[in-house]
C-alpha cells in the first residue's frame, strides 16, 4: 500500500461523498434495437459475440457518472491511503481501501463493457484475417483499459473519441513494428535458405554477398518453381510467409490437411526442384 493510488483529480472531490454519486435519475444505457448488428459476424468466435450481445452503449450523462465516480472513489482510497501508519496501519483502514477499491473495479469494468464494441469495430477495420483481428482485439483491450484510467471526463468530451484515436494510433504503430520487423526477417532469408539447402565447404574466394545474393534469385523463383502446396510449404518452413516463424511438419499439415509424412515428402521433393533452379549458381554453391 506504500504505492500512491492514481486518479484523475477534480475540485469538486473535497466537497462529495458517496451519497452524492449514487445514481438515482440518470439514463446510464441508450435504447437500441439491435446492439451488434453493425459487426462482421464472421470474425467473432461465439463467446465475443455473445459478450458483444448483451454491451450496451452508455449515454453521454451515464458515462460521465462513472467515470466521475471512479475517479472519486480513488481520490477517497488515496486520501484515507495517506494516512496510514506505515509500520502498524490500521486495520479499518485497510479494510475501507480495499472496499473502495473493488468497487472501482466494478466500475471500471462497466466501462470496459460498454466500450468493447468500439474496440471490436476499429480491430475489425484494420485486420485482414481471423488471427489477426483476434490479436488486434487483445491488443485493443489493453489500451482500452489504460484509456479508462487516463480519461479526463470533466473536459466534456466522449470517452469514445479519445478511446477511437488511442487505439487507432496503438494499432497503426503496432502494424508498422510488425512490417519492420518482418522486414528484418525478410533480409535474413537468403542465409536461412542457404543453410537448410545445406550449402557447406563454400570456397573462400566466394564472398558472403554473392551467396546470398544467389540465394535471393532462388527466393524469387519459389512460386514458378513449385505448386502452391510446395511453395506453402517451402515458405512455412524458412519462415518466408511474412510470420517469421519456422514451421514444424506437424503444423504445416494441419494447415493443408495432410499428414506430416505426406509434408515432409512434399518438402523434399520442392527442395530437388529449388535445386534445378540452383544449378546456374552450382559454381557458387559448389563444395571447395
Amino acid at each position: 500500500m506504500e504505492r500512491e493510488i492514481a486518479f484523475i483529480p477534480n475540485e469538486t472531490f473535497e466537497k462529495t461523498t458517496e451519497q452524492d454519486l449514487v445514481a438515482s435519475e440518470v439514463d446510464f444505457y441508450q435504447t437500441e434495437d439491435q446492439p451488434a448488428r453493425s459487426l462482421d459476424r464472421n470474425m467473432l468466435n461465439a463467446s465475443l459475440l455473445s459478450t458483444l450481445e448483451h454491451c450496451q452503449l452508455l449515454t453521454f450523462e451515464g458515462e460521465q457518472h462513472l467515470f466521475k465516480r471512479l475517479n472519486f472513489l480513488r481520490f477517497k482510497a488515496n486520501a484515507i491511503q495517506m494516512t496510514l501508519n506505515s509500520k502498524r496501519p490500521a486495520k479499518k483502514k485497510l479494510r475501507e481501501i480495499e472496499r473502495l477499491l473493488a468497487e472501482v473495479s466494478d466500475v471500471r469494468e462497466e466501462l470496459a463493457r460498454a466500450n468493447l464494441r468500439l474496440v471490436v469495430s476499429i480491430a475489425g477495420k484494420l485486420s485482414l484475417s481471423r488471427d489477426e483481428f483476434d490479436e488486434f482485439v487483445a491488443e485493443g483491450n489493453g489500451i482500452l483499459m489504460y484509456a479508462i484510467d487516463k480519461f479526463d471526463y470533466s473536459r466534456g468530451y466522449r470517452f469514445s473519441t479519445y478511446l477511437t484515436h488511442a487505439v487507432q494510433r496503438h494499432l497503426y504503430r503496432f502494424i508498422e513494428r510488425r512490417k519492420k520487423r518482418a522486414a528484418r526477417e525478410f533480409a535474413r532469408e537468403p542465409d536461412l535458405l542457404s543453410r537448410e539447402l545445406q550449402v557447406e565447404g563454400v570456397s573462400d574466394e566466394i564472398s558472403d554477398a554473392e551467396i546470398k545474393a544467389a540465394t535471393a534469385v532462388i527466393i524469387s523463383k519459389i512460386d514458378a518453381a513449385l505448386d502452391e502446396r510446395e511453395s506453402f510449404i517451402i515458405r512455412g518452413r524458412f519462415g518466408l510467409d511474412g510470420t517469421g516463424d519456422c514451421k514444424t511438419y506437424t503444423i504445416l499439415g494441419e494447415q493443408l490437411g495432410l499428414s506430416k509424412e505426406r509434408v515432409r515428402q512434399l518438402y523434399q521433393r520442392a527442395l530437388e526442384k529449388l535445386g534445378e533452379i540452383a544449378r546456374p549458381f552450382e559454381s557458387i554453391f559448389a563444395p571447395g
